[in-house]
């Protein structure tokens, strides 16, 4: 019994200090988005996101968007996107492309995307250091409460390529609404439980994000 005992307190010695070691941070990203609905399928979107981290006390950085998307027949669109992140006083690039693929049924739409992002840090005008690479597959389905209301969940690996093999370092999943308070005005208010993977002391990062968003149609 005495044998048992010691390999249990063992045990949840082992588990304790690991919890320990992991990190749980609560964060908030306030963003505005404008989006151009252009003729013949094509969209032109841009967004300035700020990131607060350390239980949103903590002022990290800045991003600026801007994404080209068409859409190529009743079920796929793709995409190119650039985002400039300005990051506890370090500047990033990050470039990606993106084949999306939706399915509407009755009020559900269905989606899958398929996105590779390379990112480089701004170490110089002359370099720009060394690419992160990551391929990125979000799952999601959408439900149309009402004309103006929009419920939806998704799930998102995030996969580095390291030495020529993607591996999963955390995955974000999303549960969120946008309101359309205003013909062409809306605003989306969504949380995100991301836990790291493949990790000895996983993080996991809690997220609440609210998103105003103005529409400019020219059809």
């Amino acid at each position: 019994m005495k044998k048992y005992l010691k390999i249990f307190i063992l045990l949840f010695i082992s588990i304790a200090t690991q919890a320990q070691k992991s990190e749980v941070d609560f964060q908030t990203r306030p963003a505005i988005t404008l989006n151009l609905d252009l003729p013949k399928g094509w969209e032109v979107s841009s967004q300035y996101r700020a990131k607060f981290n350390e239980n949103s006390n903590n002022y990290r950085g800045s991003y600026l968007y801007l994404d080209v998307d068409k859409k190529l027949n009743k079920y796929l669109s793709a995409g190119v996107a650039y985002r400039f992140g300005l990051v506890d006083g370090e500047k990033f690039n990050r470039f990606s492309g993106s084949l999306e693929g939706k399915y509407k049924y009755k009020k559900l739409t269905f989606s899958l995307r398929e996105l590779y992002q390379t990112q480089h840090q701004i170490i110089s005008d002359d370099d720009e250091g060394t690419a992160e690479n990551y391929l990125r597959t979000r799952i999601g389905v959408k439900y149309a409460v009402t004309k103006k209301i929009d419920f939806g969940i998704s799930t998102e690996p995030f996969m580095h390529k390291k030495e020529g093999v993607f591996e999963t370092d955390f995955w974000r999943n999303r549960i969120g609404f946008t309101y359309e308070y205003m013909k062409n005005k809306s605003v989306n208010l969504y949380y995100i439980w991301q836990p790291d993977v493949n990790k000895k002391y996983p993080d996991t990062k809690n997220i609440v994000g609210i998103n105003f968003i103005f529409t400019i149609k020219t059809k």
